[in-house]
């Protein structure tokens, strides 16, 4: 079978004919199905012709189509064989009443859900070598005619009839678990060294023990024990290895920290760099603390230097694990409708390899809220909250556990919880800004000005340099004092604002009255952020605010002349 997602061989049908024949299938109200039996064939449909037929299995179907927890079991759950089993029937009676018209059709073989195109008078394609087997999922009731099968059709059952027996044997495992198709990724190692003069040498190992504390703290990396050098041997997952040489030095004006990040295999520097931080009489201590924070934040916060080069990783976008976690909190981030569609089925795939692995049920119970909020279906926000407090239950340290649970909480309207949940992944891990600022937010939109900002300078100090949401936060907070030139000089201050961001200054230079700038700020915008419209439904729709906020808020974008979204004053985020 071709990888576009069309049969090959004698059966073909082209790519263009294929997609024509799903969407004339999918609108023609002659294929009486039910609801979710369009759902499961939309799905499977949509994943081929993306290229993601790897993830098109029993438990993503499980999950995304038919509501599934995370902890669905195809082994013990038959729901989606024989719903398949159903649609198949469908199809079948479907295409029948079209008797003699010409197309294609669309098949689901038996034993898998795949979506075969082939033309209506052939029979349906035998399966061809490359394909991806449910391997681990007990299969579906043969029919009379597949009985005795022959050929090719023989060596399938056979393959078939292994994997039920093995499946029976092994019992409550679930299909993608046991599945050796899907390349696994583990957070990668990092090994820490330092070099500092005698005098220096005691506070330099101090400022090393530090770091490895506050990288550990991020949990995204994991530190490699031993000198440097010595490598791990790894497991049969994919595993990248990295060395973190370190150079400390101080005088009494001041402490630094020249480091440089190198390719264990290669031995390739991939970066350097140094950070300086002022000491003041009695205040070495908090510069040491400080300067351990920016570098550790640095490295391995999920956006920082070690991860955006795991993500640059030439890897298949079904990979699954560490990468997979990544892609989906970039996702997240970016509000990339697409990537968040991705990340969903690889989430799901890594939860069922490993069903402890917390960062993954954080990373879904995220996605879940933004496609809740893209979709307007309320459930994804209940199945978020159930795997964000698993999340917190393994990994009670968690930041990306306690991110997870401040944010579904909130998007439920359980403020106070929210911001308990945010206000105790911050005390655990205190060099995390990315979290501070996303408490900053709740603690801000949930009406507590001047909170919000404090937490909001907090992180910004603890970076050293402007948070999107912290800044973010400030620049609102100007914006709802009617301090209109104040936001838009903050909003500049922004390295390379996002979307919202840039809504925000828009508002506040309408705001100002001065119709020529505002646009020809609006055109430079657009140039940046073509859709500008979508991303003020994407800020606004859900969102909590103050009554006032909200009239201002609608007044600036209303007068810069963007499209405005109705805002809910009492909604849930």
């Amino acid at each position: 079978m071709a990888a576009n997602g069309v049969s090959s061989g004698a059966c073909a049908v082209s790519e263009e004919e294929a997609r024509s024949e799903a969407e004339r299938l999918l609108a023609d109200p002659r294929l009486h199905v039910s609801d979710r039996h369009r759902a499961f064939l939309r799905y499977i449909v949509d994943a081929r012709f993306e290229g993601r037929s790897d993830t098109i299995k029993a438990y993503s179907i499980a999950i995304d189509v038919f509501k599934r927890p995370a902890s669905f079991d195809p082994s013990s759950d038959p729901i989606v064989r024989i719903e398949a089993t159903r649609l198949r029937e469908s199809l079948q009676k479907y295409y029948a009443q079209l008797a003699d018209e010409p197309g294609a059709r669309l098949d689901i073989p038996r034993g898998r859900y795949v979506p075969v195109f082939v033309e209506r008078d052939n029979p349906p394609c035998l399966e061809e070598d490359g394909e991806l087997e449910d391997v681990g999922l007990p299969t579906e009731e043969p029919t009379q005619a597949a009985s005795r099968p022959e050929g090719r059709n023989w060596r399938h059952a056979i393959v078939g009839g292994a994997a039920l027996f093995a499946a029976a044997l092994i019992g409550g495992l679930a299909y993608e678990a046991a599945s050796p198709t899907l390349p696994d990724t583990q957070k990668p190692f990092v090994a820490l060294s330092i070099n500092a003069s005698q005098n220096d040498k005691a506070a330099g190992e101090a400022v090393m023990e530090d770091l490895a504390v506050s990288l550990a703290r991020f949990g995204t990396v994991r530190l490699k024990s031993g000198a440097s050098g010595s490598r791990v041997p790894s497991d049969t997952m994919e595993q990248s290895f990295y060395d973190i040489k370190m150079r400390y030095a101080e005088d009494e004006s001041s402490v630094s920290l020249w480091w440089q990040v190198a390719d264990d295999a290669s031995g390739e520097a991939v970066w350097t760099d140094e950070e300086r931080r002022p000491v003041a009489a009695g205040t070495r201590d908090e510069a040491m603390r400080d300067l351990v924070f920016s570098v550790s934040r640095r490295l391995a916060r999920p956006a920082g230097i070690i991860n955006a080069i795991e993500l640059r990783r030439n890897l298949p976008a079904s990979t699954i694990g560490n990468v997979c976690v990544l892609r989906g909190e970039f996702a997240v981030e970016q509000r990339d409708d697409a990537g968040l569609k991705a990340a969903r089925s690889c989430l799901a795939a890594t939860i069922a390899a490993d069903p402890a692995d917390a960062d993954a049920m954080a990373t879904l119970a995220r996605v879940y809220v933004w496609i809740g909020r893209a979709t307007g279906d309320d459930s994804y926000f209940g199945r978020g909250l159930e795997l964000a407090n698993r999340a917190a239950s393994l990994s009670p340290s968690s930041p990306r556990a306690a991110l997870a649970q401040m944010g579904v909480q909130y998007q439920l309207g359980q403020n106070e919880i929210s911001i308990a949940a945010g206000r105790r992944g911050v005390a655990l891990n205190p060099e995390n800004a990315d979290l501070l600022a996303k408490l900053s937010m709740v603690v801000f939109l949930t009406g507590h000005w001047e909170e919000g900002v404090q937490l909001a300078r907090q992180a910004a100090e603890i970076a050293g340099q402007p948070i999107r949401d912290a800044s973010f936060v400030m620049i609102l907070d100007e914006y709802r004092q009617e301090r209109y030139a104040q936001a838009v000089f903050l909003a500049r201050q922004v390295p390379a604002p996002d979307a919202p961001t840039t809504v925000l200054k828009l508002a506040a230079i309408a705001r100002l009255g001065d119709r020529p700038v505002t646009d020809q700020e609006i055109a430079a915008a657009r140039l940046q952020h073509p859709d500008l419209e979508r991303t003020v439904a994407a800020m606004f729709s859900g969102a909590r605010y103050d009554s006032n906020l909200r009239d201002a808020l609608r007044a600036g974008i209303l007068e810069a002349g963007l499209k405005m979204p109705e805002l809910a004053s009492n909604g849930a985020m």
